[in-house]
């Protein structure tokens, strides 16, 4: 019991002569700290330093909500001007304001859907990195190739699932289920009556990528279809493996929504970023600061010269004079 104490005081002991060694190595550079805040230019820069990261970190915290906020559903079509290339995209002023042309961005593009759960699920299909902005005045037209997210890729119709939709009147006789996802679709009239994106905005992108987007939405669906089909048609193995695939078959109809993520430079997020409260914000902190500086930088009012003088006089008894007869 004597050793144990012993070594646990030789312990606190070596920890407390440590401590002592380090507070004397960082006593040094502790004063020249001190030394350095007791400078008002110093705090000043101090101060505009944390300012600067303070608003850069803002913006990076608004980036994984506020600032990629969704927008959607849209429509996507391809470039019909030949002299716009592949970074950059066409909105209209409905999706984002005009002060934006020209701003560069990074965009993704997702594909959301309701899966066979009824919870709404969203897949990427496409990044965008230094995205040009470039903001028309007026909607954009559609052509015959804009596409919404309705396409349905040649799969089996237990391999995936529907949206429910609204019809006028019930048929009178229930017709069979067909065996492929694109003949169920046309039978119900799915797509006709899908209201959902109605009055969806187009953006325009470049040709390549517009075919990009549709591609990479239709492999997604047929990969995970495929695993819907090994868990009902493959062995032990395959169904262990994708066991959950059945509860998340993806929807063949579904929109598109974009997402951007702007510059976090606080210059940008003061004057031209598109959140308003992300630019608010931005601006309190500075304007927070700036107080701080102003009420640093102010003259302290001290006593007035003389009066401490006259205040000690004026307690100070004097000698009682003596009257002439």
């Amino acid at each position: 019991m004597e050793s144990i104490l012993s070594e646990v005081t030789g312990t606190f002991s070596a920890l407390g002569t440590s401590a002592a060694g380090a507070w004397a190595a960082a006593a040094p550079y502790i004063d020249t700290g001190a030394d350095w805040l007791a400078n008002p230019w110093a705090r000043a820069i101090g101060l505009s330093i944390i300012v600067y990261l303070t608003i850069r970190v803002i913006a990076s915290v608004y980036s994984g909500d506020r600032q990629n906020s969704e927008l959607g559903p849209v429509g996507i079509r391809p470039h019909t001007a030949q002299r716009l290339d592949r970074k950059t995209i066409v909105l209209p002023r409905k999706l984002m304001p005009m002060n934006m042309d020209g701003v560069s961005a990074t965009l993704k593009i997702f594909y959301a859907y309701t899966d066979s759960r009824g919870k709404p699920s969203k897949q990427l299909v496409q990044t965008i990195p230094q995205c040009r902005l470039t903001i028309s005045p007026s909607n954009l037209n559609k052509v015959t190739s804009t596409i919404f997210g309705h396409e349905v890729p040649d799969l089996a119709t237990n391999d995936v699932c529907f949206p429910p939709i609204e019809i006028d009147s019930a048929p009178a006789e229930m017709p069979a289920t067909p065996d492929r996802a694109l003949d169920y679709v046309q039978l119900h009239k799915i797509v006709e009556n899908w209201k959902e994106d109605d009055d969806a905005p187009l953006v325009s992108l470049h040709a390549e990528l517009h075919e990009e987007v549709a591609d990479q939405r239709e492999q997604y669906i047929i990969q995970a279809a495929k695993k819907v089909a090994a868990a009902r048609e493959g062995g032990f193995l395959h169904r262990l493996l994708n066991g959950s695939a059945a509860k998340k078959r993806p929807n063949v109809i579904g929109s598109y929504y974009i997402k951007f993520e702007f510059s976090h430079d606080p210059w940008f997020v003061l004057t031209r970023h598109p959140d308003r409260e992300l630019k608010m914000t931005a601006w309190l902190t500075v304007l927070t600061s700036m107080f701080a500086l102003v009420m640093d930088a102010w003259p302290q009012e001290g006593p007035r010269p003389g009066a401490a003088d006259y205040q000690l006089e004026r307690s100070t008894p004097r000698p009682p004079t003596a009257r002439q007869p």
